[in-house]
């Protein structure tokens, strides 16, 4: 099974402390909301940078999506 990353957004460590502010397009989050027990969830994963972007940014955000298995010929 084959899971690829889409990224819906970006975010910078907030200055001396452990917290990661992020800003997601929610047009592109809400792809991939799914239903539990009558309630809508998102999962998503925020990873940190090997470096700042050129706006500063320090982590990224993506959901995990699950690709279609691929039929041999």
């Amino acid at each position: 099974m084959a899971f690829s990353k889409k990224y819906i957004g970006k975010g910078k460590q907030v200055e001396n402390m452990d917290i990661v502010e992020v800003s997601l397009n929610m047009a592109e989050l809400q792809n991939h909301t799914f239903e539990y027990e009558g309630e809508t969830y998102v999962r998503f994963n925020v990873a940190k940078l090997n470096e700042p972007d050129q706006y500063g940014k320090t982590h990224t955000v993506y959901v995990s999506v699950k690709e279609p298995e691929s039929e041999e010929s």
